[in-house]
């Protein structure tokens, strides 16, 4: 496991979002793993931010994350400059379950917002092996729509939508989605706002399985302060699972919506 101290080598913003890239000691990752990162800068603020995985190259020793600022730490990672420090613990949590794609047929990968960057890098794998898939990608504005230029440097065309109807179709992503499972997508895979989770799941159940990389407010990122439990059913059993330890990536049927 990583634990940095890691060197900014790059910081790329586009208003709020920033694509930053990082070097130092990497161990592999697999799509929908995350970090815990927090700037050199002392005790204030305290804790770091979970920030998944957009790409890795552990021989190169290089890591790259997209945030987007939410509040004074999110601001302060936004701000760094290359050459400047960060601390990062990770990877950490479950990645997606890859094997869920074999079925034949395209599987969906479905993003918005930050939640995006680990369905590129799942994306990548699934590319590199030469498995075939769909991309749905939805935003409120065209101005929300992030790693474009990533996915295509992998060859893919994301279906994309935004509430707006500012690019791509108007609505929100479920459209497409739907289509895509009525064309015989054998497994989605998403990660996004709750509200596109929830509306993800809902669609999915009982029609086709899927994977849910979940966001949530973590402290450590590894188990030990139950900060980020969600309500899960099992069997018809409810409990609690952490997203950090039991997650990120939850199946759709299991998880419990406020």
């Amino acid at each position: 496991m990583g634990v940095g101290p890691y060197t900014v080598r790059s910081n790329v913003r586009r208003g709020p979002y920033a694509t930053i890239t990082v070097e130092g000691r990497v161990e592999p990752s697999k799509p929908g793993q995350f970090y815990m990162v927090r700037g050199d800068w002392g005790a204030d603020p305290l804790l770091g931010r979970p920030l998944s995985i957009l790409s890795d190259d552990p021989s190169q020793g290089v890591l790259r994350f997209l945030l987007k600022i939410f509040g004074e730490g999110s601001r302060r990672l936004h701000e760094l400059e290359p050459g400047q420090k960060v601390h990062a613990l990770g990877p950490l949590g479950r990645p997606f379950p890859r094997g869920a794609a074999e079925r034949g047929g395209k599987p969906a990968l479905v993003g918005g917002g930050v939640g995006v960057p680990p369905l590129v890098y799942l994306a990548e794998a699934f590319a590199r092996e030469g498995r075939s898939f769909s991309f749905l990608q939805g935003a409120r504005t065209k101005d929300d729509l992030v790693c474009l230029e990533e996915l295509a440097a992998l060859g893919v065309q994301p279906e994309v939508t935004t509430e707006d109807g500012s690019e791509g179709e108007r609505g929100l992503v479920t459209a497409p989605l739907k289509r895509a499972i009525e064309m015989g997508a054998p497994v989605v895979y998403a990660c996004g706002p709750e509200g596109m989770l929830k509306a993800v799941a809902a669609l999915c159940r009982g029609r086709v399985p899927s994977y849910l990389s979940l966001e949530a407010r973590m402290a450590c990122g590894y188990g030990v302060c139950l900060g980020c439990v969600v309500p899960v059913v099992r069997d018809g059993v409810r409990s609690y699972e952490r997203v950090c330890q039991e997650g990120p990536v939850f199946e759709g049927e299991v998880v419990e919506w406020p």
